[in-house]
């Protein structure tokens, strides 16, 4: 049986760290790993881990501009080709 969509990105957000940094790019559009660090208060590498981790769910897109990665939260469900609900659900 194939995976219920959605699920992957639950349980991925279901680490408060990562939900903070998911409210976080919300809120901002998109950010650095050093503009995340600054306001969830985490070490570069834990945060970097982090967005591996919800990038590899399909929560997040990022984009490279010289040295820099910009991270934000992806628009369209990595499961189906539609939006994605978690962008219509407000989580605090």
């Amino acid at each position: 049986m194939s995976e219920i969509p959605c699920v992957k990105c639950f349980s991925t957000l279901g680490v408060g760290s990562r939900m903070r940094i998911f409210e976080y790019l919300r809120k901002a559009g998109k950010a650095t790993v050093g503009e995340i660090v600054d306001v969830v208060k985490l070490t570069q590498p834990t945060i970097s881990y982090h967005l591996k981790e919800m990038k590899t769910a399909g929560l997040l897109e990022n984009e490279k501009f010289g040295k820099e990665v910009m991270y934000r939260i992806r628009k369209k469900c990595p499961s189906r080709n539609e939006d994605c609900i978690l962008s219509k659900l407000k989580f605090s």
